[in-house]
This record gives C-alpha cells, sequence and structure tokens, in this order.
C-alpha cells in the first residue's frame, strides 16, 4: 500500500497531537504494563511504503505492545511475516497490509481508507471487516483508553468489569466504547457497537444519532446501514428501515450478505417494495427458504427461540409460501420466549 498525496496539514497536526498524546500515556503507564519499541530505521522507514499518515506513528514508536500481548502494533521487521500469514489464511483484500492484532483479529491499513471509513480497519478471523480507527495513534489511543477500564495501574483486572462467569458485563462493555471513542471520536466501528447496545436497550434516538455519526464517516459500510435499519424498524419507520436495508444490500461485500439485508428489506415497507427486495434475493440465492429452515432448526437446538423465530421470519418474507417455514412458524408461535424460558 502506497499513498504519495501530501499530509493535508490539519491531518498532521491531529495525528502528531495524538502521537504527544500518547508519549504522554506511556510514560504514566507502570513499568511492565506495556512495550514500546524506539523509532523505526528512517532507511526502512523510507522503504516500507507506508501513507505519510501512518509513518509518522513508526518514525516515533517500532510498534507498541499492549497489555502483555493482548494487542500490538507491529515492528516494521514484523510486517512481512504477518502479511503472508493472513494472505495465507485468506483474510485479505488487494492493496491490505497488516499492521498489528488485537486477541484474534488483525489491524491492516487498507488500499482506500476513504471508501472503508477508517485509516485502520479491523479484521476478524471469520475474515468480517470494520473501519476501527481515524489513523494509527488514535488507535493505540483509544487501545489504552479502553486498557484503563479493564485493568488497574498494575495491570490487574478491575472487579467491576467482568461477571462470575468471566463474561464482560452489559455496563463495562458501554463504559469501554464511550472512552474508546473519547479518544478517537471518528472510529466508526466502536460507535456502531454503541449504537446497537442503545438499540437493545430502547435508547432509539440515541441509537440513530450515533449511526448517522458512523455513515458520516463510513457512508460505504454495510454493516452500519444495516444497523441504521434495526433501529428504525424498533422505531416502527418502516419505510427507513426498507431503504437502510437496501443501501446494505448495496454495499454488501458478497452475495450472501446482500441477500441477508434484501431478506430485511423484505419484511418491512410497503408490499410492492417488499415483494422486490424478495425477487432480488431469490436471484441471489434460491436456496435461502431452505437454509432459513436449517438455520431455525439448529438455533432450536441450541434453545434460542428468539433466533429460530427471526430466521423463520425472514425466510417466509421471501418465501411466505413454504411449507416448511409456515410449520416452522406454527411451531414456534406455541414455544414460549427465551426470556420466559430462563
Amino acid at each position: 500500500m502506497t499513498d504519495s498525496s501530501p499530509l493535508d496539514p490539519h491531518e498532521r497536526r491531529r495525528i502528531e497531537d495524538a502521537l504527544d498524546r500518547l508519549e504522554e500515556r506511556l510514560i504514566d503507564l507502570e513499568f511492565g504494563v506495556h512495550h514500546a519499541w524506539g523509532p523505526a530505521d528512517p532507511e526502512a522507514l523510507r522503504a516500507s511504503g507506508l501513507p505519510e499518515s501512518a509513518a509518522m506513528f513508526w518514525a516515533r514508536f517500532d510498534g507498541i505492545e499492549l497489555a502483555a500481548g493482548e494487542a500490538c502494533v507491529f515492528p516494521l521487521a514484523r510486517h512481512a511475516e504477518s502479511q503472508a500469514e493472513a494472505e495465507a489464511e485468506g483474510l485479505l483484500r488487494p492493496g491490505d497490509r497488516v499492521i498489528g492484532e488485537h486477541g484474534r483479529a488483525i489491524f491492516v491499513l487498507p488500499d482506500d481508507p476513504w471508501a472503508e471509513g477508517g485509516e485502520v480497519v479491523r479484521i476478524d478471523d471469520e475474515g468480517e471487516r470494520a473501519p476501527e480507527a481515524s489513523s494509527v495513534p488514535h488507535l493505540v489511543l483509544g487501545l489504552l483508553a479502553e486498557m484503563s477500564i479493564v485493568y488497574d495501574e498494575h495491570g490487574e483486572f478491575r472487579d467491576d468489569v467482568y461477571d462470575e462467569f468471566g463474561e464482560i458485563i452489559p455496563s463495562a462493555v458501554r463504559r469501554l466504547l464511550r472512552k474508546r471513542l473519547d479518544f478517537d471520536a471518528d472510529a466508526p466501528r466502536p460507535r456502531r457497537d454503541l449504537a446497537r447496545i442503545l438499540r437493545e436497550h430502547g435508547e432509539l434516538r440515541a441509537s440513530k444519532a450515533e449511526l448517522q455519526q458512523v455513515l458520516r464517516r463510513a457512508p460505504e459500510w454495510a454493516a452500519a446501514h444495516h444497523e441504521l435499519g434495526l433501529t428504525l424498524l424498533a422505531a416502527d419507520d418502516e419505510a427507513g428501515a426498507h431503504r437502510s436495508f437496501l443501501k446494505a444490500a448495496e454495499y454488501a461485500i458478497d452475495d450472501e450478505a446482500r441477500a441477508y439485508s434484501l431478506a430485511w428489506a423484505a419484511s418491512v415497507g410497503a408490499e410492492a417494495a417488499r415483494q422486490s427486495a424478495a425477487a432480488q434475493v431469490l436471484r441471489l440465492r434460491p436456496e435461502f427458504a431452505a437454509h432459513q429452515v436449517a438455520g431455525a432448526r439448529a438455533r432450536l437446538e441450541l434453545e434460542d427461540v428468539d433466533g429460530a423465530r427471526e430466521m423463520t421470519r425472514l425466510g417466509l418474507a421471501v418465501a411466505p409460501r413454504n411449507l416448511e417455514l409456515l410449520a416452522l412458524k406454527r411451531e414456534l408461535d406455541r414455544a414460549p420466549d427465551d426470556d420466559a424460558s430462563s
């Protein structure tokens, strides 16, 4: 990945300010909680092909390791090896450059940050992409901020983050995301995740407002359009939800994701628009109804009644006369809700 265009002066100042803040925070951390390498070799940095905005980070730090390796921005010498590993796993798009990792996810500099919605993109182990941060130093600042919620100054887990089963508690998730956004307001993925939490708690106006911010920064991110569709649907704006699901389908990365968003579009809105979306699903995936039946049955085996109902609903939106789906709906109509059975 290369970018020969000069960096905007405002953006240069923004990144320099972030690097200064990062240096200050690293100094304040207790030794052993992190490891930051010194500046990269200038000749190696010039030969790296990094865009100027990213090269500014390696000019100060040749990589940073956080929380005993939980997250890492790689030294230059590790880029080629990490790139080869990700390519072998089929996780990358043309132009992606691997620069770090967080757990089982990797961080890349995409070929076109404007299209992706961020200079740093996160790719999970299933290949799902999400614009993670507006720059590399903002990524590290955000991760440090998150870790201040999870760990104390000695690197030990705080008491108010995980429950007795080792699962992070919902209130802590919200604090993590807000803390992250305090240090990188232009980070789309954390803001989308915050919007999802707000929707799930019925805070629909706040969720919509967050998603509108996300889409100003990442207008081609299908997952954000889809999440907005779910929020508008919860707010009984079926026409708006239908439009958002169509947008999600427009920017979907493959036919499977496109068909999924179109199925949601087929479930809401005016009848003619719903029929049009359903027809598009069947053109893309003629087997859609059969897959929904199989998926719903699998959810029932896991006692996920709500998940089975959602899959059945989407299947019937696309194939309303499918006998297996109709029989499954009758069965689910008699089943107790997940909350009632727990």
